[in-house]
């Protein structure tokens, strides 16, 4: 990519939108965005991340985050991509499979382990939980996330106010300067059903996900049409919607851009992630529970590692 250095670096200035960012989580957003720099072909290989307007927006805040340090510590601003994304995936290898890919690349991926993917294959076996079951520490770094709470924030914005005190017991009561930080914009979202999966086949998250086996969903189409009839027959209450998720950096993100249980924060972006979503009524008590679809084996296949 392309860049003017110094008029992106002026552009940066003119915001300065991480100047209370502290150095610890400005370097953890280096690091995050790195990790989303790449992808894998068809055969495991590491390549820059599939998406070139996803790579563009990653690299531009990437430079910001940069241009933040160098502010704080004059520094050489130059970087080598390859080199960065060489770093960024230094852990990972091809998985080796039992057999060749021989799907497209269309489809719907869902990592997991053996013992749950292959009864989702041969019965159509489901598990389906609420959002709020993922806030859970016990799960893998790529699974847990606060899917019923998510912020913006920004220290070019704040409440205007007066604070009014004694700096001593017995001293008086005079107007105290406030310490300005950032201003943070929630969108609370009320508990919803949801299964996920990524948009298209990607060898990395096997090791994301800690999975012996993905199911490969050929026919998109035929699979909503059984999932969304299966659980309509347990959860008639349920309103389904189901797409792609949009991702969202807390920074340059503007409230009214979230949207309820289809936004996600950026640094899980290497996960395409694809996800149907069930409303239910506000009284509903939302207990995970399992469809079984029948047989996928005409629309879907497994891939395993060896």
């Amino acid at each position: 990519m392309t860049m003017n250095i110094d008029q992106a670096f002026e552009t940066y200035k003119a915001a300065r939108y991480l100047r209370k960012t502290g150095d610890d989580a400005l370097e953890a957003r280096l690091q995050a965005i790195a990790s989303n720099l790449w992808s894998t072909d068809r055969d495991g290989n590491v390549i820059a991340t599939r998406d070139p307007n996803h790579r563009k927006t990653l690299l531009a805040l990437y430079c910001d985050a940069l241009f933040e340090q160098n502010i704080r510590a004059p520094m050489d601003l130059q970087f080598d991509e390859g080199q960065l994304r060489a770093r960024s995936s230094a852990g990972f290898a091809p998985p080796k499979l039992k057999s060749p890919i021989t799907f497209g690349p269309q489809c719907l991926a869902k990592f997991g382990k053996r013992a749950h993917i292959v009864p989702s294959l041969k019965a159509g076996r489901i598990h389906v939980a609420a959002a709020s079951a993922y806030n859970d520490p016990s799960l893998n770094a790529a699974q847990m996330d606060e899917e019923l709470r998510h912020h913006v924030r920004t220290p070019n914005e704040r409440i205007e106010m007066k604070l009014y005190g004694k700096y001593t017991s017995d001293g008086p009561e005079v107007e105290i300067a406030p310490q300005w930080g950032e201003l943070f914009r929630y969108m609370q979202v009320p508990n919803f059903y949801v299964w996920c999966c990524g948009l298209g086949y990607d060898a990395r998250l096997f090791k994301e996900f800690e999975a012996d086996a993905a199911l490969i969903v050929t026919d998109q189409k035929v699979f909503a049409d059984r999932f969304s009839s299966a659980v309509e027959k347990q959860k008639p209450k349920g309103q389904l919607e189901h797409r792609g998720i949009g991702y969202y950096d807390p920074y340059t993100t503007q409230r009214n851009q979230l949207v309820p249980a289809f936004s996600k924060n950026f640094k899980y972006l290497y996960q395409n992630e694809y996800r149907f979503v069930w409303w239910m009524p506000e009284s509903e008590v939302l207990d995970p529970f399992i469809v079984e679809l029948g047989s996928l084996e005409d629309i879907a296949t497994i891939v395993e590692l060896a």
